[in-house]
């Protein structure tokens, strides 16, 4: 397992944006996040990398977006 900084944002365009520091032992971060929404249908997910880092998106009902960056710690 590797450790990850990760910055979870929320993108919501009923309310305030969001965003949240964690630090998690992961051995997939793509599907940490696939189990996150494993449940919502409408999850759309996908990922990019940019500089040796992460960026996993996830687009849900109503325009809500969720984007968490994962950076090896």
């Amino acid at each position: 397992m590797k450790t990850y900084e990760v910055v979870k944002e929320v993108y919501n365009p009923c309310a305030p944006d969001t965003k949240e520091f964690l630090e998690l032992e992961l051995e997939d971060p793509i599907a940490y996040v696939r189990d996150l929404y494993k449940n919502d249908k409408s999850a759309e997910i996908s990922s990019s990398e940019k500089d040796g880092t992460l960026i996993v998106e996830v687009v849900c009902e109503a325009a809500q977006r969720h984007r968490y960056t994962f950076s090896e710690v």
